[in-house]
């Protein structure tokens, strides 16, 4: 049996109007040409929730067990970049088939996002320990100090690895977590070098220097 068409607003409210005005559910039905038993829920719902329109209906069940979601969830901690796929694969292979959607949803509900993995210097301990230092040293340098300062960097196309986007699933205020980043190197392959630099007075030229 068809699914019975859903009445407007407007003639639900109609009907609730004419049962307040004192006209019983057999004459509203005969006026409207609607079911007695259908103008007896609208006037039921009016009364038990002061609406006539429909209640929002609660989401499907979620697809994914309490243990799957568990599983999923410390995958991606350990590997940032899985792909949903992937996730689909695992589920389907612990026996819970899923679509890529369920996975997106439910990495959502637990306060992950996919984003794109933010591209940072590979740097070794020393490196980081010497930056740390540098920013320290010259924490308090008054701003005057700074504007005597010319920054430059060199970079080259396709530095390192792919020059596609990498995607990671990450929570809030995790973004440069080493494991959500992409290293990149200073001199790896690549066609064209550039030089450029900046002050406090703004930017300078971009070069490109041959070889």
């Amino acid at each position: 049996m068809g699914k019975t068409k859903e009445l407007s607003q407007d003639l639900r409210d109609r009907i609730v109007d004419l049962h307040k005005s004192g006209m019983g559910y057999k004459n509203i039905s005969k006026l409207l040409g609607i079911k007695v038993t259908t103008i007896g829920a609208i006037v039921r719902k009016y009364k038990k929730y002061n609406m006539t329109i429909n209640r929002p209906r609660s989401g499907a069940p979620q697809k994914i067990s309490p243990r799957g979601v568990a599983m999923i969830m410390r995958t991606v901690r350990n590997r940032p970049a899985t792909t949903q796929q992937e996730l689909v694969n695992d589920l389907q292979a612990a026996g819970t088939k899923v679509t890529r959607k369920t996975i997106g949803n439910t990495l959502r509900r637990n306060g992950l996002k996919s984003c794109s993995a933010r591209k940072v210097p590979l740097l070794k301990k020393a490196h980081v320990e010497a930056r740390l230092k540098y920013a320290n040293d010259h924490l308090k340098d008054a701003q005057s100090d700074w504007e005597k300062v010319l920054w430059s960097d060199e970079t080259k196309i396709e530095l390192f690895g792919l020059n596609s986007t990498r995607h990671v699933w990450w929570k809030k205020n995790a973004a440069y977590d080493p494991r959500n980043t992409v290293p990149t190197v200073k001199h790896g392959g690549g066609n064209i070098m550039f030089w450029g630099c900046f002050s406090a007075k703004g930017t300078g030229l971009l070069h490109r220097i041959p070889g």
